[in-house]
């Protein structure tokens, strides 16, 4: 899938060590670009760490042919497993990572070791 993706607004916020961009993702004639596919666009564009990076919201208007996010870039995995709820750390996994980790924890079993690459 091709899409475009212009940053619109970038913050850093050194007390949290972070970046926190705001970004539209144009995609005429197709649907919502995947989570994951977001995040390695933007982690190379920002030439920053894939796993420290985070889709924390995509949105997409009915109808619309672009969608607006943001996307938090940590500077250690101390700092995004501190800040970052759990729910928000298996959305930007994969989908046979994300499938494992909730049985695991419906099983009551660790599962802190899938979060890391």
């Amino acid at each position: 899938m091709s899409f475009k993706i212009e940053i619109t607004e970038e913050k850093k916020n050194p007390l949290i060590d972070r970046i926190e961009i705001a970004f539209r993702v144009d995609h005429f004639g197709a649907g919502t670009p995947n989570r994951l596919d977001v995040k390695k666009k933007i982690a190379a564009l920002k030439s920053s760490d894939e796993n420290l990076t985070i889709v924390k919201k995509l949105d997409t208007s009915f109808g619309s042919s672009y969608s607006l996010g943001k996307v938090y870039i940590y500077g250690n995995e101390k700092e995004l497993q501190f800040f970052e709820p759990f729910h928000i750390k298996v959305r930007n996994l994969e989908k046979e990572k994300r499938v494992e980790i909730y049985q695991l924890k419906r099983r009551k079993e660790p599962y802190k070791h899938l979060f890391k690459p």
